[in-house]
């Protein structure tokens, strides 16, 4: 008797499930076009390689010895070309990874310590002109086409209706390709002090690096290759 009871009270349970909405959808025509392009390959428009000279002043969290490495890695944020004025607009940083003899402890005849790293991003910008360039296919969208209709009751214009036109034609971007990146630099302390016991040795927490940045990029675009209509020839087909 106590599973038909419970059976029965889950059958009075209401059933809250329901089709919120639902509608037939209409077939969207198409209207095949003849393809002009075989293929899109990415094409080269320029290569070039540009200078930027950097200086920064860089603060470390604590007093060493010494640089031991720095390690250098080039990161390109932005390359944006101007339409109709060579102009590219560059952006990026250096990452330096920084290692360092830190100083924990000073005797007569020794100086210990740890070796630490500090990682730093150095930011750079420019703008740099490329007068080389490959033609760039690009088709300007038209202007919107506007239709007005004649008011007989104000003998001009109906400003109460008009038509419009407009057409959009998108182009494929030109892209920066970072071939290559050279960095030539000099570290230079400014400020330091002496380390006792030891008239060679000095402490310091700031240091200036001067940097000469080379980088070799390339700027592509995606374009079509066009469809080649094959030559016939007669004699040729005929044997001759």
């Amino acid at each position: 008797m106590g599973n038909e009871s419970n059976k029965s009270s889950c059958l009075n349970v209401e059933c809250k499930g329901k089709i919120i909405e639902s509608k037939t959808l209409s077939e969207c025509p198409n209207k095949p076009e003849l393809a002009v392009g075989v293929a899109k390959i990415p094409a080269v428009i320029a290569e070039f390689t540009v200078q930027i000279d950097v200086e920064s002043k860089i603060r470390l969290t604590e007093p060493v010895l010494e640089i031991k490495r720095i390690k250098k890695n080039i990161f390109l944020t932005q390359c944006r070309v101007i339409g109709k004025t060579h102009k590219v607009f560059l952006k990026g940083f250096v990452r330096k990874n920084i290692e360092y003899a830190s100083v924990d402890s000073i005797s007569k005849n020794a100086i210990c310590g740890d070796v630490k790293h500090t990682t730093i991003h150095v930011p750079f910008q420019c703008i740099t002109e490329v007068k080389d360039m490959k033609i760039v296919e690009n088709d300007f969208s038209p202007s919107t086409k506007e239709i007005t209709y004649y008011d007989e009751k104000n003998f001009g214009r109906d400003t109460n209706e008009t038509d419009l036109i407009s057409e959009e034609i998108f182009n494929e971007k030109l892209y920066c390709e970072l071939v290559s990146a050279q960095i030539y630099e000099a570290n230079i302390v400014e400020e330091c002090q002496k380390v006792e016991y030891h008239p060679i040795e000095i402490l310091f927490d700031t240091f200036v690096e001067k940097e000469v940045i080379r980088l070799s990029l390339r700027l592509l675009q995606n374009q079509e290759i066009k469809r080649v209509k094959p030559i016939y020839d007669k004699d040729y087909d005929e044997g001759k």
